[in-house]
């Protein structure tokens, strides 16, 4: 598992998550790599929140979670706001143990 702190910045529009920063992380299930994001929040988040393209399969991983994602007008916006993190998240994936980088390296 590979794990990356991130903080929204100042001016990002785009931000997708309703916490202003947290945890991004990659693991891989079945060979393949799953991204995460898990909230700062208090009280801590009790489980990490799944990100996937496939928004059938989130939505189902993600059930009973609330109030991770801001508000989003269509499912176009959302893919456009959280591509950008699965993409870091599984970038994360292919980094060796023991390897610490800055958000910006990804």
């Amino acid at each position: 598992m590979r794990t990356q702190m991130i903080h929204k910045a100042q001016n990002e529009t785009d931000w997708p998550f309703a916490a202003d920063s947290g945890i991004l992380t990659c693991l891989k299930v079945l060979n393949e790599p799953a991204v995460y994001f898990v909230p700062e929040t208090t009280p801590p988040a009790t489980r990490a929140f799944a990100l996937d393209t496939d928004l059938l399969g989130m939505s189902m991983i993600n059930l009973g979670m609330t109030n991770v994602l801001k508000p989003y007008g269509s499912l176009e916006e959302l893919l456009k706001r959280i591509t950008p993190f699965i993409a870091m998240g599984r970038r994360l994936c292919a980094q060796p143990p023991g390897t610490n980088i800055s958000g910006s390296e990804l």
